[in-house]
C-alpha cells in the first residue's frame, strides 16, 4: 500500500477510508470506551484493596470518603497499571474492528501495519533518543524538577514490572494505534490534509496528557510530530510504536534510578 504522503493515493483512494467526521466520531467513541474501562478497573481495584469503599457507593454520607479513595489511587502505580492494560487492549481491538470495516482494504493496509526496514527503525529510534537528550538538556538548563505526578506514581507502586508493562507497552500501542494509526490515516485524506492531520493529531495527543506541566505538554506535541513523520516516512505504524515504547521505558528506568 502507498503511504499517505503519496498524493496519487490521497486523490484516488480517499473513499476507501473513513471520512473526516466518521474518523473523529469513531476515535472519540474509542477514547470514551477506553476511559470508561479505566474508571471501572480503577474502582474495582479500590474495592479489592479497601473493601470499605463499597459502602461509600451506597451510603450518601460517605461520598466524600469514596472520592478521597479514588483521588488517592489515581496516583497509585499499581492502580494505574490495572486500569491501563485492559483499557488499552479493548481500545486497540476497537480500532482494528473499525479499520476492518473498510473493505477492500485489509487492517494492515488501513493502519499501515507493515514490517519496517531495519534502516528506518534504527534511524527513527536514533532520532527519538536525540529528542529525549535535547529535552533533558533543556530541563537541566531551565532547572526544571521532575513532574510531581511521576514522583507520586512511582512512590506509590508496589508492582513495578506491571506498571512498566502498562506504561511502556500498553499505552504506546493504544496511543499509536489511535493517533498515528486511525486518526492520522482518516484526517490526512480529508480537506484538512496531511500537514493539518499531523498538527491536529499531535495537538490532541499532547492535550490528553494534562497530568503534566506546560513544558512537558509542549514537548509531547513536538514528539507527536516526530512520531507522525516516522509513521509516514517508514510506511509502518510499528516504527512510532517502537519509538514511543523506548521513550516511555527510558523515562521509567530514569525514575527508578532516581528514587
Amino acid at each position: 500500500m502507498k503511504s499517505i504522503d503519496d498524493s496519487t493515493d490521497q486523490v484516488t483512494k480517499p473513499h476507501l477510508y473513513w471520512e473526516l467526521w466518521s474518523t473523529l466520531v469513531l476515535s472519540l467513541l474509542v477514547f470514551l470506551v477506553f476511559s470508561v474501562i479505566q474508571t471501572v478497573a480503577l474502582v474495582a481495584y479500590v474495592y479489592a484493596v479497601e473493601p470499605q469503599a463499597i459502602q461509600a457507593i451506597t451510603d450518601p454520607n460517605s461520598v466524600s470518603t469514596f472520592e478521597q479513595l479514588l483521588n488517592k489511587y489515581i496516583l497509585n502505580g499499581d492502580a494505574i497499571a490495572v486500569a491501563e492494560i485492559p483499557a488499552a487492549i479493548i481500545g486497540v481491538l476497537m480500532i482494528i474492528w473499525f479499520a476492518s470495516m473498510r473493505k477492500p482494504l485489509t487492517i494492515d493496509q488501513y493502519l499501515e501495519l507493515n514490517k519496517p526496514s531495519l534502516k528506518s527503525m534504527l534511524v527513527f529510534l536514533g532520532l527519538i533518543i536525540v529528542a529525549m537528550m535535547l529535552m533533558e538538556a533543556v530541563n537541566f538548563w531551565l532547572d526544571r524538577p521532575t513532574p510531581e505526578f511521576m514522583i507520586q506514581v512511582y512512590a506509590n507502586t508496589q508492582n513495578l514490572p506491571l506498571l512498566w508493562i502498562a506504561v511502556s507497552v500498553a499505552a504506546p500501542f493504544f496511543e499509536e494505534f489511535l493517533f498515528r494509526g486511525f486518526l492520522l490515516e482518516g484526517i490526512a485524506r480529508s480537506k484538512v490534509g496531511l500537514i493539518g492531520a499531523i498538527i491536529l493529531t499531535s495537538a490532541v495527543w499532547a492535550i490528553i496528557h494534562m497530568q503534566y506541566g506546560w513544558f512537558e505538554i509542549i514537548s509531547i506535541f513536538f514528539i507527536g510530530i516526530l512520531l507522525c513523520i516516522a509513521k509516514i516516512k517508514s510506511k509502518s505504524l510499528y516504527v512510532p510504536i517502537a519509538m514511543h515504547m523506548l521513550m516511555n521505558l527510558t523515562a521509567s528506568i530514569g525514575m527508578e534510578l532516581t528514587q
